[in-house]
């Protein structure tokens, strides 16, 4: 039988693992990597198809928090190591994700700082400065293959209603529940700009890489640029 301690470790660890599609059709190699997956002891699962970004993540931090619950999601255009999740929480950080490359060129680390755009307003700079299996801070941090504490939900909830998650990516600006602009990002990035200005850090796990997958198109080779030497860059292939 197992201690009050183990118990509540059990209950500290554990996650509820939120798949997000937009439809119900997944990749063969998705659906192999699922069946796969490693999970804290007293982990759980919840699909969501079919809702906008942001819906989707709020309603799943929502179910988190009620069933008392750390939360993960993973995307169904993300392939991922059986042991991703392990890994992100043995890290012990409110705010961790894998690293993945934009699924568009130039493939980017979908990770960034903050900085300003030639008009003076918030923007993203490239993280520099890492080298693979580092874990290093980020200002804007991807959702796709990611681990959020409790606590931190807790707080991004009481701070921002219902609305942790908000997409702010629109041809107007947006304003929040309580009357305030929506940085101009995507419902992840949002997120973690908006934790940050609350104290919590968000972390990119390096050592945890996940694929990005894209439908490929078939062309003349002279036509596909030259993949980047740049370390910082990925190169995309056929699924």
């Amino acid at each position: 039988m197992p201690a009050s301690w183990e118990i509540k470790m059990i209950r500290d660890n554990r996650i509820l693992l939120a798949v997000i599609t937009l439809n119900s059709t997944v990749t063969l190699q998705f659906a192999k990597n699922l069946r796969n997956l490693r999970l804290p002891p007293g982990s759980d699962f919840t699909e969501i198809v079919g809702l906008p970004w942001d819906t989707a993540r709020n309603y799943a931090a929502k179910q988190a928090l009620d069933l008392r619950y750390n939360l993960a999601f993973l995307d169904t255009d993300m392939r991922v190591p059986p042991d991703a999740y392990l890994k992100l929480s043995e890290t012990g950080l409110d705010l961790v994700a894998g690293l993945y490359y934009q699924r568009i060129y130039p493939h980017m680390p979908v990770c960034f700082n903050q900085g300003t755009d030639e008009k003076g307003m918030i923007g993203r700079v490239p993280v520099a400065g890492w080298k693979p299996g580092d874990i290093f801070p980020a200002t804007f941090v991807p959702s796709g293959l990611t681990l959020y504490k409790r606590r931190l939900l807790e707080a991004m909830f009481e701070r921002y209603n219902s609305c942790p998650f908000i997409w702010g990516l629109d041809n107007a600006p947006l304003l929040d529940p309580a009357g305030n602009p929506v940085p101009p990002f995507s419902e992840d990035f949002t997120f973690s700009w908006r934790a940050k200005q609350i104290g919590f850090q968000g972390y990119i796990h390096s050592g945890v890489v996940g694929i990005h997958e894209t439908m490929a198109a078939v062309g003349p080779k002279w036509l596909v640029p030259q993949a980047s030497p740049d370390p910082t860059h990925g190169v995309v292939g056929v699924v």
